[in-house]
């Protein structure tokens, strides 16, 4: 079936953002090869689209071009999941504390409604997936580095992937991993709205602390299953 594509925006554009959903999302498996002209199809565009979404798709570590076939989809590692969060642990609670006096009451009200919205159904994936967007979002939205903002973001897009592996590793730990994860935004946005900055640094890195063991522990079980 044809994907449809908006003519109103860059045909790439389109063609990045929804294999970039796809990929995140562990819809292609990793290592799992791509060729360009089936993808043209799929897009009913000519390769030339595609294949500049790849290239880009490629920096963003999310594909390999391999010359002649198209693109594989990126594996990882347990390393790739140590350095990514180490990234992460560097970068985020930093733009925390800069972005801390900056987030206005009015944007944690919004969230904290949203979350509390979730609380009583944690397993509605869209409002899950808006909520950690909105309050990981928070902590660098009011910076004016621009480097440091992209810095963040690409390390965040490339957690995503991994998050999604672990949540969707069975459904006993899906569930329970939803759970966790509600609890500890709850836990960051309480030390936001009191505007403690060094408990509110502490709480955001022990939140990606967890997400770290959440992705190398669903990693572990994959590869037990593999092996079983």
């Amino acid at each position: 079936m044809k994907k449809k594509i908006n003519i109103s925006h860059s045909i790439r554009e389109q063609i990045y953002n929804s294999l970039k959903e796809q990929i995140v999302a562990n819809e292609y498996e990793p290592h799992q090869f791509i060729q360009i002209d089936h993808l043209a199809e799929l897009f009913g565009v000519s390769a030339t689209p595609v294949r500049e979404a790849l290239v880009r798709l490629e920096s963003d570590g999310l594909v390999a071009l391999i010359p002649n076939r198209g693109a594989q989809i990126t594996g990882f590692t347990d390393k790739d999941i140590e350095n990514i969060w180490e990234m992460r642990r560097l970068l985020e609670p930093a733009a925390a504390r800069m972005s801390l006096e900056r987030i206005t009451d009015k944007e944690i009200e919004n969230l904290e409604n949203k979350i509390e919205s979730l609380q009583s159904k944690p397993f509605d994936h869209e409002l899950y997936t808006e909520t950690d967007k909105l309050l990981h979002e928070l902590f660098y939205i009011h910076l004016e580095n621009d480097l440091l903002i992209d810095a963040i973001k690409k390390v965040h897009d490339m957690s995503e992937r991994l998050r999604y592996f672990a949540e969707g590793s069975s459904q006993n730990t899906h569930d329970q991993i939803i759970r966790d994860v509600i609890s500890e935004h709850i836990g960051i946005l309480s030390k936001l709205k009191e505007r403690n900055c060094e408990e509110l640094m502490a709480t955001l890195t022990s939140h990606l602390e967890n997400g770290e063991k959440r992705a190398l522990n669903a990693r572990a079980e994959s590869a037990k299953e593999q092996i079983g």
